[in-house]
């Protein structure tokens, strides 16, 4: 029985190792193809005197709009 256990250990490291290395892939992959417009980041909240409601509803509002440009289908 102990044998079956090694083996098992080997599967779970090998497999354990292929998600991290396609994680990274992943990760690269994501950085070369989904670039975000930089004024996307722009929060008119941050320039005056805002309180942090207005702050974090500014951010939330922005992470929204990225989130359906990343998602958007783009005709071309």
């Amino acid at each position: 029985m102990a044998r079956s256990h090694r083996r098992s250990r080997w599967l779970t490291r090998i497999f354990f190792a292929l998600v991290i290395a396609a994680g990274i892939y992943g990760w690269f992959y994501g950085a070369a193809n989904w670039q975000p417009d930089a004024s996307a980041f722009e929060i008119a909240s941050l320039t005056g005197g805002a309180d942090w409601i207005e702050l974090v509803a500014g951010i939330m509002e922005d992470a929204i709009q990225i989130f359906q440009e990343i998602t958007s289908q783009t005709q071309g």
